[in-house]
């Protein structure tokens, strides 16, 4: 049962984890929308913030406005889907703290679940963001890969698959000492 308590208090630690990543993700979409809105004021003459009756410029420089509501824009729908993500992976950790162990049929659907949105909702944002690129007639900086939560998502279901037999396991070792 020792490793029973370690398994809970790791994912206790991940629980935690993920609820922080999650605020993260949720400030930096906020952050990226309104740096939008900003950037939109800014570039038609107005003024967002001031310090001591001065104006802040905060969008300093000659960057092309389109490309810069297209990069905060396609950013944001990154860190939502991200946020959406943690929510989720966050939601699996709670039930697992509260089933007290991780091999149940219910907190092995959970991380099935998450597992296969772990594959497509990085797609989805990403075409997303590839769309808004497109709108706004701009070429994306650097690369977008959605591999690393494609293997995530790999991962947990095979986690999932793991979990499954362990939660068989406990119920034909329960049914075993009840027919005892």
């Amino acid at each position: 049962m020792k490793s029973l308590q370690t398994i809970q208090k790791i994912f206790g630690i991940f629980q935690i984890l993920a609820k922080i990543a999650f605020v993260f993700s949720v400030v930096g979409a906020s952050i990226c929308a309104v740096g939008a809105l900003c950037y939109v004021v800014w570039n038609n003459g107005g003024q967002v913030f001031s310090l001591f009756g001065e104006p802040i410029t905060i969008c300093v420089g000659s960057a092309n406005m389109n490309q810069a509501m297209a990069e905060l824009f396609s950013d944001m729908v990154f860190l939502i889907t991200d946020a959406i993500l943690l929510a989720f992976a966050g939601r699996y950790f709670k039930t697992e703290q509260a089933e007290g162990t991780p091999f149940t049929e219910n907190g092995v659907n959970l991380i099935r679940k998450l597992g296969i949105r772990c594959i497509w909702m990085p797609i989805v944002s990403i075409v997303i963001a590839s769309v808004i690129m497109v709108c706004f007639g701009v070429e994306r900086n650097g690369d977008v890969s959605n591999l690393p939560s494609v293997i995530t998502g790999i991962v947990l279901i095979l986690a999932s698959l793991i979990f499954r037999y362990g939660a068989e396991l406990e119920k034909n070792m329960a049914f075993a000492e009840t027919a005892k």
